[in-house]
């Protein structure tokens, strides 16, 4: 079977944690790594977050790079009467071991994307 590749791009909260997890244990999906940006919570713990996430799903070898750490426009929101002051509603995940990849979300992606032209879903 072939697997579809592609990356995530996320702001790691309840639902990309979904994603995440949905992503990292399809069979039918190439998980080739995962950039955060600020959103449900502040990007540095939209990191946390997502490797807590991988580590949870057992899939400790996806590069995870930070991107951007504010919105381009307006002011950062967070909405931590949803989500909690972690983004995923204070659940006490521990903390990963992890080290995130030393490339920006952008290398990460331009990386991928040139490694294997045409065939990546971003």
């Amino acid at each position: 079977m072939k697997k579809h590749p592609i990356i995530l791009d996320v702001d790691t909260g309840f639902d990309d944690a979904f994603a995440v997890l949905f992503a990292a244990m399809n069979q039918e999906i190439e998980l080739l790594g995962i950039t955060c940006v600020d959103g449900n919570t502040n990007v540095h713990q939209v990191v946390k977050n997502t490797l807590k996430v991988l580590d949870a799903a057992g899939a400790g070898d996806i590069p995870v790079s930070k991107g951007a750490t504010r919105p381009l426009v307006e002011e950062p929101l967070y909405a931590e009467h949803i989500h909690g002051k972690d983004g995923m509603g204070d659940l006490g995940l521990p903390d990963s071991e992890r080290e995130l990849d030393i490339r920006s979300a952008i290398d990460l992606i331009k990386d991928l994307v040139e490694s294997r032209p045409g065939e990546i879903t971003l």
